[in-house]
């Protein structure tokens, strides 16, 4: 991402140039009027005020608007970052790995779902090609189950009446930490 100065700057070169067009818009507001054969009086000071604070308004108003866009533009910017930084760490999850390191995952992953469940019989749900990597022998308290909708690399624990549930794969996990890692990534953008 190429950057262009602090928003601070961004924000200081804009309200200049905001003056310069609001000073302009004043000028051009403001004429000076034909010396008359008499005192303007009253009325010509009051539409004098009348359209300098006219002007007046409007520069504020231009102003106001620049500032909400580079407000805008500097959100927009922050989400497409954040965006791509979040596609990113999927796509490194989801990249295959060795078969020790993807099976400590997979364990880990297991153990944290089963934790959030409480005691009974459980179901624990793999997608078919991860079974394998899952030790067979868990006693009779929970069933290893291949289930095709379970995304490779996650699972599903859930009681075995279907009550209660854990779903602790990457999207899941993705959705259930996103308050988090959007405020990492958010300090980090800062940096």
């Amino acid at each position: 991402m190429q950057t262009l100065g602090s928003v601070a700057a961004l924000c200081a070169a804009v309200r200049e140039d905001a003056e310069v067009e609001a000073e302009r818009t004043l000028a051009a507001a403001w004429t000076p009027p034909a010396p008359p054969p008499a005192p303007a009086g009253p009325a010509g000071n009051r539409e004098r005020e009348t359209r300098l604070a006219a002007a007046r308004r409007a520069a504020a108003e231009l102003i106001a608007h620049e500032d909400w866009l580079d407000a805008r533009g500097a959100l927009e910017d922050r989400e497409a970052w954040l965006r791509r930084a979040a596609e990113e760490g999927r796509r490194r999850l989801t990249a295959p790995e060795a078969a020790p390191a993807r099976r400590a995952r997979l364990e880990r992953l297991a153990a944290e779902a089963l934790a959030a469940l409480p005691p009974g019989p459980l179901d624990l749900l793999l997608a078919p090609e991860d079974l394998p990597l899952f030790a067979a022998d868990r006693g009779a308290s929970l069933r290893v189950i291949a289930d095709p909708t379970v995304a490779p690399g996650g699972c599903l624990a859930r009681s075995r009446d279907g009550a209660v549930s854990c779903d602790n794969g990457i999207e899941a996990r993705a959705r259930r930490f996103e308050p988090a890692w959007r405020s990492a990534l958010g300090r980090l953008y800062r940096t």
